[in-house]
Parts: structure tokens; C-alpha cells; sequence
């Protein structure tokens, strides 16, 4: 069983004249980062696994010197009792794709041996036994841990709770060290950059059977389950996702890990949305740009997916996406409208049916623009 606690980032300091003093390398979102670190934070690497056709997938920054955890951390996962387990750290990663759009993704794993003697001793005594998914996932939301910042600050906080950190972090990884006292954090950071809430991803294997609780929502049910719950902890209506699934803990199907990323992106992209409307709604950005105006072109591509043609595996995927975007909390059109009626009439009269026209070319700057969220690979059901 891994969890995966993710804080999505946006940065729209490139709808300023001169970005606002970002840094231009790594070159995030290119074939080539011309970078083997990133301030603060750690070391650039390469993806082991493909991106799946994802702009901003295909390397990461570690963050093993941004946030530290206690040196063990257990969790009480078990229904039937409160055997403390072991979960350990696998991954503290950062990934942005050069435009706009980034996270923060901090991964865990249950101790194999011990659920592996759950099911042991369970069986050997006739007992039934289940995990709750929702005590998992608030337990690790709930951990200490220690945010280092690159300008030599320590915060301490839960870390649900550690948004603002993280997003001062990267500003001051990401800002000129020539430019850092003219775009302070404190201006720059509410006006242009932002770090959302944390949702979670939980995904467990036939070793660990779950139990649900009545708020959890069914988003998918196939060859695995695909549910929407909630944490507890953050009042929203979904901020966690539960993948069931009828392989083992260590075979992740290659369906399972697309579709993983595939949320991610899409609840990336929502946490932009409503950043960029509620700052031009507060007269915080002026005008518009090619890359809001394909930005809502592209999520309103994600409402219609259509599969390669003559493709029955694609057809089949879409499907599957088609009905999770169906079943979740987010509604593509609506974010779609929205954004077009806060752009001003002149730009989209401008640029708005050339771009809407031309979505599936990938020779364009403005739709390379978009395409950092989800490329045509993606949207067309590719694998």
C-alpha cells in the first residue's frame, strides 16, 4: 500500500513582462533541464518510468533537503485494531512544466512485512480484517514535519498544513538572487505564485482489502476501483482518491499509474483555474494572454476525449477518463466557460477562434503553452 500526499503549485509570473526575476534554468517542461540541481532543494533527475505523453513528467527535482520527517512514522491502518505500522518515506519530488503548473509530491509506503503478517495471522485465526483508507491518509496529513527553506528558515508545521512553506520555498529557489529583494516573497507570492491544499492518492493491492466510509464517492469501477473521499481534515468534499486494486502491491498496471497521473494533471489544472479566476476577479492580473485563452480551449478538450481512430484499447481508456471527469468534483466545461468570460472580447475576437480551430497542432507557442498541462498525447487517449 503507497500514498501519495501531492500540493498543487501555480506560477504565473510569466504573464509578467520580465517574469518577475525567474530563474530561467532548469528549463523545465524541454527535453533537456541544463541543470543538476535545483536551490534548496536537491538534485534533478530523470524519470525511471515514462511521463506517459506528459509535458513536465519526464524529470524532477528531489526535495530531500527541503522537508524532513521524524525518523519513523506509524500509522493505526487496521478496522479491527490499533497495530501501529510502520510507513516509511519513497519519494519527496517537485515538478513543474515551465509554463504554469507544478507540484510538490511526497510519497509512502506501508512496511510489507507487516501487512504481509495481518494477512497471515488473520487467516491462521479466521479473523476478518480490512484497512480504513480514510484513518491512513489523515494520520500521514496529520505528521510533523520540518520545511528548510533555501533563504535559511525552518518552519515546523503538520503537513497538511504546510502550503505557505512550500510555496515560499520555491520562490526562493526560483527567484534571481539579484532580483529576490525587488520581487519579495511576500508581494510576489500572494499576487502570481500559489500552493494549494493537499489532495491525496492511496493505492492498495489484494494483500490490504478497504473498507469505505458512506462520504466516498465512486469515480470508476472496472478492472480496479476508482473512488473520491475525503481526509476529514480539510473540509472539502474530495481531497483524497483511493485506487483498489486487484493486483498486488507491487504490480501497478499500467491503466492504474495513467490514470494517476492523469487526476494529477486535471487537479493541477483546477487549482489553477480557480487561482487565475479568483486573481482577475480581484483585478490582481490585467488583460489576457495565448496561454489562458488555450488554456481554456484545452480543458474544455478534456470533456470530450475522443480515442485514436480504430483503436479499441484507446477507446476503451478514454472511456474510463470520460467517466472519471463524469463522476469527480470537477467540472471541465464549467472551468472552461469561466475562464472565457473574465477574458477580454478584443483578445478573444483576436485570438480565440484561430486558437479553438487549430487545438490539435503542436507547432504553435500559445498550444505548446497549453499542452504543459496535457498533450495531445493524453487528450486523445494515447498510452
Amino acid at each position: 500500500m503507497f500514498v501519495s500526499v501531492v500540493f498543487p503549485l501555480v506560477d504565473f509570473r510569466g504573464l509578467h513582462s520580465n517574469a518577475l526575476g525567474r530563474l530561467d534554468k532548469p528549463k523545465w517542461g524541454e527535453q533537456d533541464p541544463q541543470a543538476k540541481f535545483m536551490r534548496g532543494f536537491g538534485s534533478i533527475h530523470y524519470r525511471n518510468k515514462s511521463g506517459n505523453g506528459f509535458i513536465g513528467e519526464n524529470y524532477y527535482s528531489d526535495c530531500e533537503n527541503l522537508i524532513k520527517y521524524p525518523s519513523q512514522t506509524f500509522v493505526s491502518a487496521l478496522d479491527q485494531s490499533e497495530r501501529p505500522i510502520l510507513a516509511y518515506p519513497i519519494y519527496r519530488r517537485f515538478f513543474f512544466d515551465g509554463q504554469m503548473s507544478g507540484r510538490f509530491e511526497f510519497g509512502f509506503r506501508l512496511n510489507e512485512p507487516s501487512i504481509y503478517d495481518v494477512a497471515q495471522t488473520s487467516k491462521y485465526k479466521g479473523l476478518a480484517y480490512s484497512y480504513s483508507a480514510e484513518k491512513v491518509i489523515s494520520q500521514l496529513l496529520e505528521k510533523d514535519v520540518s520545511i528548510n527553506l533555501p533563504d535559511g528558515r525552518i518552519e515546523d508545521c503538520v503537513l497538511f498544513r504546510a502550503s505557505n512553506a512550500l510555496r515560499d520555498s520555491y520562490l526562493s529557489s526560483s527567484t534571481k538572487s539579484s532580483m529576490i529583494n525587488q520581487y519579495d516573497i511576500a508581494s510576489v507570492g500572494v499576487d502570481y505564485v500559489s500552493v494549494g491544499s493537499p489532495y491525496a492518492f492511496l493505492r492498495s493491492g489484494n494483500e490490504a482489502p478497504l473498507s469505505f466510509s458512506k462520504s466516498c464517492r465512486p469515480l470508476y469501477s472496472g478492472d480496479y476501483e476508482f473512488l473520491g473521499s475525503r481526509s476529514g481534515l480539510q473540509g472539502r468534499e474530495i481531497d483524497a482518491t483511493i485506487i483498489m486494486s486487484k493486483l498486488s502491491m507491487n504490480e501497478e498496471s499500467a491503466e492504474e499509474r495513467f490514470v494517476r497521473l492523469f487526476y494529477t494533471q486535471l487537479r493541477a489544472l483546477a487549482f489553477g483555474h480557480s487561482f487565475y479566476t479568483r486573481q482577475i476577479d480581484s483585478k490582481k492580473f490585467s488583460g489576457s494572454s495565448p496561454l489562458m485563452l488555450s488554456t481554456a480551449a484545452m480543458i474544455d478538450r478534456l470533456s470530450n476525449l475522443i480515442p485514436i481512430e480504430g483503436s479499441d484499447r484507446d477507446a476503451e481508456l478514454c472511456q474510463t477518463l470520460k467517466t472519471i471527469v463524469a463522476n469527480s468534483d470537477i467540472d471541465p466545461s464549467r472551468m472552461a466557460s469561466e475562464i472565457e468570460r473574465r477574458l477580454k472580447k478584443t483578445m478573444l475576437s483576436r485570438f480565440g477562434s484561430w486558437l479553438f480551430r487549430n487545438i490539435d497542432r503542436k507547432s504553435d507557442v500559445a498550444i505548446e503553452a497549453a499542452a504543459s498541462t496535457l498533450t495531445k498525447h493524453v487528450l486523445t487517449g494515447g498510452l
